[in-house]
């Protein structure tokens, strides 16, 4: 959580120092011609996370909050680059983030005469790379809009770290060696569109983006959309969008069908 507020209230500062400063309304729409034109952006996604999991024919759902998700952060990156020269170009978007959990629970033994303790640790680890080419369809003074055709790349780690129990004195009574984990991966084609509409005529702006794929078998699939406003300036602009993405997983255990949405913060440079 901290992280994403120190984030947040980086931004604030940004948006208030160009506002105190601006002289002139920036255009947010991209200027298409024949020299190279480049974005990097980096954000910061708060989504809550519905999961279905099913093995043979048993099948668990779970959500897990905003807050939930952002108490059990770990490591995370959400980074997207462009490249553009006249209609056609280049994007990447990673995003990547770990959940970590541990727990233990203790119980006294009459027999014994000590108490036992077991202990955990668990780590969810999510990677979804998305790469594309564009190309753009629609350009005016109100109107942008790339059509898109790439894959994207997911997969989703589950880790249970060694349990282990001590007795009263802290000795070891026993534990369970290595780290059991499970990985569902697929790479699926992606069709899709992303632009962004101008708001009167001003440095505001209304990004958006969809697509959408289905990967080898059945059941493999993701799609990804996103809406919301931003506001551009001299060196790049500021977004707030609601981002979803969804995927279905697929092997030979069972699946994993996992829907992640929320409130994303970004800032972007352009060069």
């Amino acid at each position: 959580m901290t992280i994403f507020k120190r984030f947040l209230g980086l931004i604030s500062l940004v948006l208030l120092a160009n506002a105190a400063y601006a002289e002139t309304s920036t255009n947010p729409m991209p200027t298409v011609n024949d020299s190279w034109r480049f974005s990097a952006t980096i954000s910061a996604w708060a989504p809550e996370s519905l999961t279905t999991n099913t093995i043979r024919d048993r099948s668990v759902s779970s959500t897990s909050s905003i807050d939930q998700n952002i108490n059990a952060a770990g490591p995370m990156a959400m980074f997207t680059l462009e490249a553009h020269k006249g209609n056609w170009g280049l994007m990447g978007d990673l995003v990547y983030w770990q959940s970590l959990a541990s727990g233990g629970a203790s119980k006294y033994v009459r027999a014994a005469d000590g108490t036992f303790y077991g202990g955990y640790n668990a780590a969810v680890t999510q990677t979804m790379f998305t790469g594309a080419a564009t190309y753009t369809a629609l350009n005016n003074s109100s109107i942008y809009l790339d059509a898109l055709l790439g894959a994207r790349y997911i997969s989703s780690t589950s880790t249970l770290s060694d349990a282990t129990q001590f007795d009263r004195n802290g000795n070891v009574i026993a534990a369970r060696a290595g780290n059991p984990s499970r990985v569902n991966q697929t790479t699926d084609p992606i069709l899709g569109f992303k632009g962004r509409a101008r708001i009167m005529d001003s440095s505001w702006f209304v990004p958006f983006y969809a697509d959408a794929g289905k990967g080898p078998g059945s059941n493999n699939g993701t799609w990804q959309a996103s809406l919301g406003v931003g506001d551009a300036f001299s060196w790049g602009e500021v977004a707030l969008v609601y981002r979803a993405m969804g995927f279905h997983l697929k092997d030979t255990s069972g699946s994993s069908n996992w829907t992640n949405a929320g409130p994303q913060l970004s800032a972007t440079i352009n060069f």
